[in-house]
């Protein structure tokens, strides 16, 4: 019983890490919606992982090490992908090299103007290698958590395409601002802002305080009517205003 009881947050992170394998698969063949569900089931799995290894007392140095991993996958490599594609979408053309190596021939074709996407993918690894080893974060963020990030960053091709934000189409689809998107995002990840988060720090009623999490709450309520007009597209307009709440949070403290 002991046994299961510990391994009940490995096995949502390790539904978290098949998602991302999944979404990566699915970003490459461009079938941006799904690879956007994948990630968002991966961001859930991953929310409840740590959930449950708080709440049946089961945190472990290898469930820290193996929740980073998963979220590389899902919230590293699939905005990256995700991203790269969007450069090949708006027409940044792809070049063929062959090399000849022991009379084996060797092609390599890709995008070079296009690995900047990939910018996320690293400044994820380095945030999440940050993460391991930061104290401070255990019950808030420094900086953007990677599936946030994450999930605005796949949620891009639904943006362009909404018939709400089509006045945003013809700036999302150029190449500087897919540069700057992507710059910005490594930035946000990796910068020392305190952001809020959702995690309980004790589950005894008597410690819980309703006022420590008023902007959570107020987050909550925020996302109700937003998901109600814009469906999906609400997920980027979430993170843009958790971002938002956050700054108007530290103007307080």
């Amino acid at each position: 019983m002991q046994l299961i009881k510990r391994n009940i947050p490995n096995l949502f992170t390790a539904l978290n890490f098949l998602c991302g394998c999944f979404a990566a698969s699915l970003a490459f063949k461009n079938l941006f919606e799904a690879a956007f569900l994948l990630v968002l089931l991966g961001t859930f799995f991953d929310l409840f992982d740590g959930f449950f290894a708080r709440l049946l007392n089961a945190e472990s140095k290898f469930g820290l090490q193996f929740d980073s991993m998963a979220d590389l996958i899902t919230s590293g490599i699939v905005p990256g992908i995700v991203m790269y594609q969007l450069f090949l979408e708006i027409g940044i053309r792809e070049v063929s090299y062959d090399f000849l190596i022991f009379q084996n021939e060797f092609t390599f074709s890709f995008a070079p103007f296009a690995l900047v996407g990939f910018l996320i993918s690293l400044g994820a690894a380095i945030r999440l290698s940050k993460f391991n080893i930061d104290t401070e974060q255990r019950y808030e963020f420094k900086g953007l958590p990677a599936p946030a990030n994450a999930l605005f960053i796949v949620a891009l091709p639904l943006l362009i395409a909404h018939p709400l934000f089509t006045f945003f189409k013809p700036f999302l689809t150029t190449y500087p601002a897919l540069v700057f998107i992507s710059i910005l995002s490594a930035i946000l990840m990796n910068m020392r802002l305190p952001l809020f988060s959702f995690k309980i720090q004790s589950f005894k009623i008597q410690s819980f305080e309703l006022r420590d999490y008023g902007f959570q709450l107020l987050l909550i309520l925020l996302s109700v009517p937003t998901f109600y007009f814009l469906q999906w597209v609400a997920v980027p307009v979430m993170i843009i205003i958790y971002l938002f709440l956050n700054v108007l949070k530290n103007s307080f403290d």
